[in-house]
């Protein structure tokens, strides 16, 4: 970011979020002679001081509103166009979703993998959600509660950083009012425990005690099969790249020490991560389930008899989501999916679900027709 960015961000900001921010981070007020700047002294050692403007119409108001955004920055050791952006979105919490990896040096990424990773963090934020509202559910068939929608609702994309390639989503602090005071909003506590349960996952599977996520001690999160499945999503197979979640938290609700603001996901954990999604599901036991969908992809070839046979790829709705699903079929099945991949019309087959990462497939399929034939 060039100077006049930084400028154009600082005069954006408010004094009074600044303010906020300092005194919810252990930043005391001290005495000043200047009646258009507060100082403000750090609670922590090496002791810092800043000096915050208190009146927008200075005609320095953004170069000296920089100067407080480095200064903080250096206390904090992280980037000052991040403190800027912050104090720039004062009732959200903001969650850095980076892949890190050769493939992603250069700030991109390939269309696909990054589609996914939208797709994966939004699964994670409204499986999080989910989680507040049913914290000892380790499955949420049906992601559709009200908070649980509301919250993702009021989520935004923020705008990009540099750093390998960085998706940033802006969280709402509240979706409803709380009903008492004491009451944290409902927006940080989906935020906190998307945090705790990846830290949880993270550190289980670095250990090689990969248990404890399916029996999780007193105190720990109890982390639901639709997270690991969102962070298997999120990375990206033939890129070899990490994951690394970092979260800034909004300075009107402070946060316990404790509670990281970084969690690391190496990309040697996405094959046991995947077997915990797997893990976490209930049995549902080998009975054949009904699906429809459309055809999306055909991808057989001849068979010993000459007749193009194998699989195609439907994407299909079961439960609350949109899944593509692999079938495999034999030649006069494989003619009906090629009739509903050119004229765009609905199938239905039998079959049992056994999920995958990314693509799934369907086992016993039998009674593969065309819809409405």
């Amino acid at each position: 970011m060039n100077p006049e960015q930084f400028l154009t961000l600082g005069a954006r900001v408010d004094y009074q979020n600044v303010r906020s921010y300092l005194e919810a981070h252990g930043w005391s007020r001290i005495p000043s002679r200047r009646l258009q700047a507060a100082i403000y002294r750090s609670g922590r050692a090496p002791a810092v001081e800043v000096q915050v403007p208190l009146d927008r119409d200075l005609i320095d108001y953004d170069e000296a509103m920089v100067a407080v955004a480095r200064r903080i920055a250096e206390h904090e050791q992280r980037p000052a166009e991040s403190i800027l952006r912050d104090l720039l979105r004062p009732r959200r919490d903001l969650h850095r979703f980076a892949l890190e990896g050769a493939e992603t040096q250069d700030g991109g990424i390939h269309l696909e993998n990054g589609l996914s990773l939208v797709n994966g963090v939004r699964k994670a934020l409204l499986s999080s959600a989910c989680s507040v509202k049913r914290p000892e559910t380790t499955f949420h068939p049906r992601m559709s509660l009200a908070d649980a929608e509301a919250f993702l609702k009021g989520c935004r994309l923020g705008q990009t950083e540099v750093g390998s390639f960085v998706l940033t989503v802006e969280a709402p602090l509240e979706v409803a009012p709380p009903r008492t005071v004491q009451e944290e909003s409902f927006g940080r506590r989906a935020s906190l425990l998307l945090l705790r349960s990846v830290a949880h996952v993270a550190s289980a599977v670095r250990a090689g005690e990969p248990g404890r996520v399916l029996e999780p001690a007193p105190g720990e999160p109890v982390v639901s099969a639709n997270l690991c499945e969102a962070l298997v999503e999120m990375m990206p197979p033939d890129e070899g790249a990490d994951l690394r979640l970092r979260s800034s938290w909004s300075p009107l609700l402070p946060v316990e020490p404790q509670v990281p603001s970084e969690v690391h996901v190496d990309r040697n954990m996405y094959e046991s991560i995947e077997k915990l999604s797997h893990q976490l599901r209930p049995s549902r036991g080998a009975q054949p389930n009904q699906f429809v969908g459309r055809v999306v992809e055909l991808m057989g070839g001849p068979g010993e008899h000459g007749e193009v046979e194998g699989a195609v790829v439907l994407q299909a709705q079961v439960e609350d989501e949109l899944l593509k699903v692999r079938v495999l079929l034999g030649a006069a099945d494989y003619r009906q999916a090629t009739e509903a991949h050119l004229t765009q019309r609905y199938v239905t087959v039998k079959g049992v679900l056994r999920r995958g990462s990314r693509v799934h497939q369907l086992d016993q399929a039998s009674h593969f027709e065309l819809v409405g034939i």
